[in-house]
């Protein structure tokens, strides 16, 4: 038999495994309450299938299948280094780029067979990495599976236009535009910096402790390095060996260079003991449910059972309690129980995620996120915001922060203005046209001598945002989260994963307060302590080194990230003005 015709049995057995999949793991989410891993075997069921479709209608067209399971293979490859196997990323865009050669090799040089290929591949890691996204609700993130693909496909192809045009910059295009486009998605409205490759080092946080140099996009630059070297081992094949013993020196080197960071690291601060409580309410059918009361009670009792006269710090997760006004918190039941419990220790500061409303005042500027609270009326406007907020023993003051880095979607409606037509799928996420309310600059909340960081959720993977607390004094952080939307799937774990990072940028301790999911505490070098297991309803208590100390990254920021900037802004302007040179030379000759 043909060998054609057997790649087209198999082909056709995976699409209708792919839509058998598909189908079943679909009744089975209208059977149930909470999806879990359902929505991998979803996304990525009719995903597939509409590959294997494809890639069958390469074989009838007689073209070659090889360059596309190229790019299959780069997508899991990536998608698994995103989920605890962080080495899988350092060649997982090797099969990738192979494609791309092997594309042009068959005189397939238009870039729609090239963007095709780079969405699929990025579509696959999306959905390997990130499919829990789905779990708060189906199709906004499935949307968000294609437009994070969309922009990985066009930073791809820009870096082809480049090859087309100036093939010797090439790769250096591509790193640098990647970078940049990392950076830009840690800036923009529809920021979604969750698979900026230096994430992907956080499952092993002793290989990056030089991340205190570099930050996160060190580790980015670092994978895209060992990334090219494979490439370059693969196509030179008279010189492999000395490429794969480049690759390898590039792989061993930054993991010596941190275990060597951290055998002499010690770290030095003032011992803090603090507790963090995880009341595990299940946010989609029972968190917004129960009775204010009740979860009061339950989060005053474990808060209870681990406070010591030498707690200085009890920390609660976010959103803990809903609907507190920002004009009236003194008098609010839930502030008067959460004070009633600071006062029971000497020194003791409760410091709590809350959702909060506030008021404007007559005449007061308007933000984006104002609504009117009676329709017609121009006289009472009120924001909603996802706050946090400070009770200390014996101070009348509560200070507030308001989250700023808000989830697209969920807390912000993106560029609303250019595009109206997204607001069906923020109605389908649970948010609002009007989004949540925000603060332009960070704050720390103060007691006593010490000072806190207090980052909400999703904050918690911006490194430099997190600077902006650390350069106005903060010695710890404190997240307070709410990880349970996304069921017992890898997104919680990665978002701890994530998080620790923050710890080894700015040698800062962590206290992680969440819902459910993982409550923890991390120390100066990203190592986790105390931690939680998911759907566990407890208080943990640790003691934390608070620290006044400056890293490098800390000094400089996102200077690598500054550098990608500034070298894809050269090699954009040199390949349009090649040309022109060219022929200006040849005339003058």
């Amino acid at each position: 038999m043909p060998v054609a015709k057997i790649e087209r049995i198999l082909l056709s057995i995976l699409a209708l495994g792919a839509c058998g999949t598909a189908v079943w793991s679909g009744l089975e989410m209208q059977q149930r309450l909470l999806w879990g891993q359902l929505t991998l075997f979803f996304c990525m069921g009719c995903w597939i299938f509409f590959s294997a479709l494809y890639a069958l209608r390469l074989t009838f067209a007689g073209r070659s299948r090889r360059p596309f399971y190229l790019a299959s293979l780069s997508g899991l490859l990536l998608g698994k280094a995103f989920v605890y196997t962080s080495p899988l990323s350092w060649i997982g865009f090797v099969p990738l780029l192979v494609s791309t050669l092997e594309l042009d090799a068959e005189g397939r040089r238009k870039y729609l067979p090239h963007g095709i290929h780079a969405f699929h591949a990025f579509v696959v890691w999306n959905i390997a990495a990130t499919y829990w996204v789905a779990n708060a609700s189906l199709v906004p993130g499935c949307v968000a599976f294609g437009l994070n693909s969309f922009f990985m496909t066009t930073v791809w192809l820009a870096a082809l236009w480049v090859r087309r045009r100036w093939a010797a910059a090439w790769l250096p295009a591509l790193v640098c535009f990647w970078l940049s486009f990392e950076w830009l998605h840690h800036q923009w409205e529809i920021s979604w910096p969750w698979l900026s490759l230096g994430n992907a080092m956080a499952f092993f946080p002793d290989w990056v402790q030089w991340y205190e140099y570099t930050g996160a996009f060190g580790g980015g630059l670092w994978i895209w390095m060992l990334n090219l070297l494979a490439f370059a081992a693969w196509i030179h094949k008279s010189k492999r060996l000395q490429w794969v013993i480049g690759w390898c020196s590039a792989a061993i080197l930054p993991v010596l260079v941190s275990s060597s960071i951290l055998g002499r690291l010690v770290p030095e601060g003032v011992p803090v003991e603090v507790v963090v409580v995880q009341p595990n309410y299940e946010p989609h059918y029972e968190k917004f449910a129960v009775d204010p009361a009740i979860q009061m009670g339950s989060f005053e009792a474990l808060s209870r059972q681990k406070i010591t006269p030498d707690t200085r710090y009890l920390v609660w997760p976010e959103t803990s309690f809903e609907y507190l006004r920002t004009h009236a918190l003194a008098g609010d039941w839930r502030v008067q129980r959460m004070r009633s419990l600071a006062e029971a220790n000497p020194a003791l500061c409760l410091v709590s995620g809350i959702g909060s409303i506030r008021e404007f005042a007559p005449g007061e500027p308007l933000t984006s996120a104002a609504r009117t609270s009676r329709p017609g009326s121009n006289s009472a406007h009120f924001e909603v915001q996802n706050s946090a907020i400070q009770v200390c023993n014996g101070v009348e003051e509560l200070p507030i922060y308001v989250k700023s880095k808000l989830v697209p979607g969920v807390e912000t409606f993106p560029y609303r203005q250019l595009l109206p037509f997204l607001k069906p799928i923020v109605d389908q996420l649970g948010g609002s046209v009007y989004g949540l309310g925000r603060q332009m600059e960070r704050s720390v909340f103060k007691s006593a001598g010490f000072s806190i960081a207090p980052v909400i959720c999703y904050e918690s993977i911006y490194g430099a945002y997190v600077g902006e607390y650390i350069r106005k004094g903060a010695q710890a952080i404190f997240v307070m989260t709410n990880d349970g939307w996304w069921d017992d799937t890898p997104g919680y774990r990665q978002h701890l994963a994530f998080g620790t990072l923050r710890a080894i940028e700015y040698r800062r301790p962590i206290a992680r307060a969440a819902n459910t999911g993982i409550s923890c505490f991390v120390d100066a070098r990203g190592a986790v302590h105390n931690a939680t297991a998911y759907g566990e309803r407890i208080a943990v208590k640790g003691i934390l080194l608070f620290s006044k100390g400056e890293t490098f990254y800390l000094r400089h920021g996102d200077y690598i990230a500054h550098l990608a900037l500034a070298f894809s802004l050269g090699i954009l302007l040199w390949t349009l003005i090649r040309p022109l040179l060219k022929v200006r030379l040849s005339e003058s000759r």
